[in-house]
């Protein structure tokens, strides 16, 4: 399906808001209700955006002779296979309807599954805006106000809860945002220095490529399919630079967004400082819909990297070492610049990413020798290998792959995250519970755990202060994230749907009983996670998230699972959206 657009214009000025008045009813209309629009109130939407309505057809409809999008031809549906294995975000991210997530996509319309099967929308939105500017985010929250349908906000569509997606809903796709501007003197009370405003369709490998050279870095996500602006920043977000600079959250220096109520503004640590706030951390899709953010630029420089492996050659040894890497871990970032990426299965601890910013690759080699000691008292044979490079770009390449996608981030894992508290390593007791409890996981070969060693408590000598935001208090007194992961196999679903029903009831709550009092990073959460969400995603924060989430949406136009303000609303037998 070949789509065509008209060329991308970000309005610069305040375009003109009608206030939103939305008179509640139960449920959400889907298609088939007797309220849901006709064809003529469409094409009436369609002329209010100028034409950049677009209504889904799911890219797997090749895939499929029955349903309402039947048009079966197996070669594009083999070349469509093989795209989703190993193209999967080049595949779906340009795709206004689709997702990233095969928990939400389901069996709907699915290139793997029979071609006998009906090929339906499923999750995925009835229509979609390419937006290009504030007027056509208005448009879309007061037809969705209007006519009382379900509201969804994409930009990439990679999203392990599912917020982008939702049956019968109408999409703000924000996807062509592609604009990428470098401010050299960005002036405000709270900073001084480069900046750069990125559009809400950026993704990550596209702001590194246009940046690398510039004589900047940002902290952004590693994984180049990522979108900066949208739930990657409003959900604290995570990089490389955390340590060196501060969470990503904490760059933000303005959101250009439009409210539910349909208000166009910019928030500021000095103006809507409310929404600011919120959307800095607080996660996305829920507090209005952001067309660009700016963030703090930084002098790039050389940044030393490499490699470590070691193989479980005695188990009771392997075991011993990989204890002995999380209690030390709290050396490798007190006050550094530094940021050690680095995952454990039942058979390796592999270090596959140091990232030490303006040093050479002598600060490697003095930052792992205690531990390389111990691996030889231990007897486990290790590698080390180490890499210099000119700029923080060529170095994240290095690990991840090419811009702009990389090639070392999963595209559909089963995964949580757990922010893993610097008391829980450096007391040998929970250090030992700690481990236990991964070694578990991890025995049966298949589960393996991520993690990235960070340090953002507040007052580090090597960061200065920053705006007052909702990033998850735990993030400040974390020493990693860390990851259970498996991929999906899209052969055998039912067999995926054990794998997420074992992380969410067997070993989620095995990590959090380890790790008591600490939070998760709100983006990287499996959807059927049952724990007390508000705490464990926002901590004491919620309450005055929730304050702020009605004020600014005060018909409750805006939802997304786990989103604050969810609890609600609620699904009925249909995946109609219903005020609970």
């Amino acid at each position: 399906m070949v789509l065509r657009f008209l060329p991308l214009l970000i309005v610069g000025t305040t375009a003109a808001a009608t206030p939103i008045q939305t008179a509640y009813s139960t449920c959400k209309n889907i298609p088939g209700d007797g309220e849901w629009p006709g064809p003529g109130v469409w094409h009436h939407l369609n002329n209010t955006v100028g034409g950049r309505l677009i209504g889904t057809i799911p890219v797997a409809h090749i895939c499929h002779n029955a349903g309402i999008y039947p048009a079966f031809n197996e070669p594009a549906c083999v070349a469509l296979q093989e795209a989703f294995s190993d193209a999967g975000a080049q595949t779906l991210e340009p795709q206004p309807g689709e997702m990233l997530n095969p928990y939400f996509m389901d069996t709907s319309c699915s290139p793997f599954t029979s071609q006998s099967l009906p090929c339906e929308l499923g999750n995925r939105a009835v229509y979609s805006i390419n937006v290009t500017g504030p007027a056509d985010v208005q448009a879309g929250l007061r037809f969705a106000s209007d006519h009382n349908i379900r509201l969804v906000v994409k930009s990439t569509g990679l999203d392990y809860m599912g917020k982008s997606s939702g049956h019968g809903a109408l999409s703000l796709w924000m996807y062509n945002l592609k604009s990428i501007d470098v401010i050299h003197h960005y002036a405000s009370t709270h900073y001084l220095g480069a900046a750069v405003k990125l559009g809400s369709g950026v993704i990550a490998g596209d702001a590194y490529e246009a940046l690398n050279g510039t004589g900047y870095r940002i902290v952004a996500p590693e994984c180049g399919l990522t979108g900066i602006a949208g739930g990657y920043l409003q959900g604290g977000g995570h990089s490389q630079l955390v340590t060196k600079y501060g969470a990503p959250a904490d760059q933000v220096l303005e959101w250009e967004l439009v409210t539910p109520a349909g208000e166009y503004l910019t928030a500021t640590p000095e103006q809507n400082t409310d929404l600011y706030w919120a959307l800095a951390g607080g996660g996305g899709g829920t507090y209005g819909v952001v067309l660009s953010v700016t963030i703090k630029a930084h002098p790039d420089g050389p940044v030393a990297g490499g490699t470590l492996i070691f193989n479980n050659t005695n188990d009771a040894a392997f075991w011993e070492a990989v204890g002995i890497w999380f209690h030390t871990s709290p050396s490798f970032v007190q006050n550094t610049t530094n940021n050690v990426q680095f995952l454990v299965t039942n058979a390796t601890l592999e270090v596959f990413s140091f990232v030490l910013p303006d040093q050479n690759t002598s600060a490697i080699h003095d930052l792992v020798a205690p531990f390389l000691a111990d691996l030889k008292r231990l007897n486990l044979v290790y590698e080390l290998k180490t890499t210099q490079s000119s700029t923080y770009a060529d170095s994240l390449a290095t690990a991840y792959g090419p811009f702009p996608y990389g090639n070392l981030c999963p595209t559909y894992p089963i995964i949580s995250s757990r922010l893993i508290p610097r008391t829980t390593v450096l007391n040998s007791i929970s250090n030992a519970h700690l481990m236990d409890t991964y070694r578990s996981i991890t025995a049966d070969g298949t589960w393996f755990i991520g993690c990235s060693i960070i340090n953002v408590a507040e007052g580090s000598p090597i960061r200065g202060p920053h705006p007052p935001n909702a990033v998850h208090p735990a993030w400040r007194k974390a020493i990693a994230y860390c990851n259970p992961n498996n991929p999906w196999d899209w052969h055998d679903p039912e067999k995926s749907l054990a794998l997420k029903r074992q992380l969410v009831d067997e070993f989620f709550p095995a990590v959090e009983a380890a790790t008591p009092g600490s939070g998760v990073y709100l983006n990287e959460m499996d959807p059927l996670y049952t724990g007390d969400w508000k705490q464990t995603m926002y901590g004491d924060n919620y309450d005055r998230l929730l304050r702020i989430k009605h004020a600014h949406d005060p018909h409750r136009l805006m939802y997304a699972q786990f989103a604050v303000g969810a609890d609600e609303f609620t699904l009925d037998d249909e995946a109609r959206l219903c005020h609970a």
